[in-house]
């Protein structure tokens, strides 16, 4: 919802840089004002998607976690049972595999968002840095 009311919002950024920067003298002065404007839009998006990307790379090893687990107990069932037969083992290794599959099926999502919004930031980012420019240098919108 931050991306779409951020690319929503992008026609009234431009008009509050335009204002700012006609305030600056020289065009190092807007140059300043217009990259700390982008910054000052930009960082709210930015504030969560490093949660996204730690669950997407720490999914698949609380899974691998979950696995040495059920392995570790399965292999605990047979010596109490002395060496008792697949039946023994059986839920220690469903254990690890549901453990896996879990942690799977949370990293692959994740990842998969943390990527999407991670080059939609980027794209606004350039889309903000080139109407910048453009209004710096008096160089027409397409």
């Amino acid at each position: 919802m931050a991306f779409h009311r951020a690319s929503k919002g992008s026609a009234a950024f431009v008009r509050q840089v335009n204002v700012k920067i006609c305030l600056a003298n020289d065009s190092r002065g807007k140059e300043r004002l217009a990259q700390h404007e982008i910054s000052r839009w930009i960082t709210p998006l930015e504030a969560r998607l490093p949660i996204l990307g730690t669950i997407a790379s720490t999914a698949p090893f609380i899974g691998l976690l979950g696995t040495v687990i059920g392995i570790i107990r399965a292999f605990k069932a047979v010596s109490v049972s002395l060496g008792g037969g697949p039946s023994v083992v059986a839920n220690g290794i469903a254990e690890a595999l549901i453990t896996t599959a879990f942690g799977i099926m949370v990293a692959i999502p994740a990842i998969v968002a943390y990527n999407y919004f991670n080059s939609r930031l980027e794209r606004l980012e350039r889309q903000m840095e080139l109407a910048v420019a453009d209004l710096i240098t008096g160089l027409p919108d397409k």
